[in-house]
């Protein structure tokens, strides 16, 4: 099946639609930080979050559309102290009809041009499910490193925790 793919910088306008994903990919995969409550932002909170990325110079938003709809999106949120303002926090998703399509390795791929164009963006780093290995093997295909792992980073059902990897990548 071929679909139209439009990777762009989400802004305001795009706040419903963006929840409404995200609290539908929330209930596909306990592979993400999102749970079943969703993203747990309103229209209107979503909103004013795409405005501030817009006009940030250290982070952004993109979405993913396949013939309009929002397929998958990454993050990046950034601190404004001086000290850290270098370092990207990742997040990325994508909804599960599109896995192992390549739209991760298209998002990636644009995430890091961005940084490297940003003047700003210096380290990309995440945190990945220790047992997502098909998101690892992503990541460190784009040049990510395991640099550590937490135990009991996330909490998945009652009284289960998995670990995490600590990942990051140096933007030069």
């Amino acid at each position: 099946m071929e679909y139209e793919l439009l990777i762009r910088e989400a802004d305001p306008t795009d706040a419903t639609d963006l929840v409404a994903f995200l609290n539908r990919v929330s209930l596909e995969t306990d592979f993400t930080s999102l749970d079943k409550d969703g993203i747990l932002l309103t229209n209107s909170e979503m909103g004013i979050f795409l405005e501030k990325q817009a006009t940030s110079d250290n982070q952004i938003t993109l979405l993913a559309l396949l013939d309009g709809e929002i397929a998958g999106l990454v993050n990046i949120t950034a601190d404004q102290r001086k000290r850290v303002r270098h370092i990207g926090d990742l997040f990325i998703v994508i909804a599960k009809k599109y896995w192992n399509q390549g739209l991760g390795s298209i998002l990636l791929e644009e995430t890091i041009e961005w940084a490297q164009a940003s003047g700003f963006i210096r380290r990309l780093q995440l945190t990945v499910q220790t047992r997502n290995q098909a998101a690892v093997h992503l990541y460190q295909k784009h040049g990510f490193m395991i640099e550590g792992k937490q135990e009991r980073g996330a909490y998945i059902e009652e009284g289960k925790f998995i670990d995490v990897y600590l990942m990051g990548r140096l933007i030069d």
